[in-house]
């Protein structure tokens, strides 16, 4: 059985699901979850992300599972480019920015979605590696629209939350066992929700 313990919120205000209500991310919170990341690239990035993800995030919740796959999936916002990116990883169409969307189905897909407003990506993938506002509108369309749904409506603050998100990030579907970087997810989810000012409810199995 699965039960949950209780929630800390560090936000005043809060949505009906129990997260704080969070539509926007500041450079010194970015760089509070991923250290590695330049003050520099931390400002234009958190620029880009509140303006691309900040509304289909919505709340505090969504933005830690969020920032939680992003951490492991580009180290920290610092490599943007799939390494090794051959044909072995499906280059050019490897994995590529925040949330490395991989495959050119996933990437012709994206192309014609508005909310990644990236209309050149399937001609030239090589712009999500290298155009902040491209390879930030792809992890929209990863989080908002790959799968069907939005991941935020997953992403509810507990661990099966972040599970279900890193499950359809990493593998398509879920349930799916174990996801790549499942460890390192967690930890990034952690450190999202201490530099965010919640602590999620923690699953556990009985």
């Amino acid at each position: 059985m699965r039960v949950a313990t209780a929630v800390f919120l560090g936000a005043s205000a809060s949505n009906s699901t129990g997260c704080a209500g969070m539509t926007s991310i500041s450079a010194s919170q970015l760089t509070c979850v991923y250290p590695q990341l330049s003050s520099d690239k931390a400002d234009m990035y958190a620029s880009h992300l509140s303006s691309k993800m900040g509304s289909a995030l919505g709340n505090v919740c969504a933005w830690a599972a969020f920032l939680g796959n992003v951490g492991t999936e580009s180290n920290g916002l610092t490599e943007w480019t799939q390494n090794p990116c051959s044909s072995a990883t499906a280059a050019p169409y490897c994995g590529r920015g925040p949330l490395q969307i991989t495959g050119h189905s996933n990437y012709a897909f994206c192309a014609k979605q508005g909310v990644c407003d990236c209309p050149t990506i399937e001609g030239t993938p090589t712009d999500v590696s290298y155009d902040t506002n491209i390879g930030v509108g792809t992890a929209a369309c990863v989080w908002e629209a790959l799968s069907g749904h939005s991941l935020s409506g997953d992403a509810d603050g507990t661990t099966t939350g972040l599970l279900k998100t890193a499950c359809i990030i990493n593998a398509g579907h879920y349930p799916c066992g174990t996801p790549n970087g499942w460890s390192s997810r967690q930890q990034y989810w952690a450190k999202a929700n201490s530099c965010l000012g919640a602590t999620a409810a923690v699953d556990a199995l009985i």
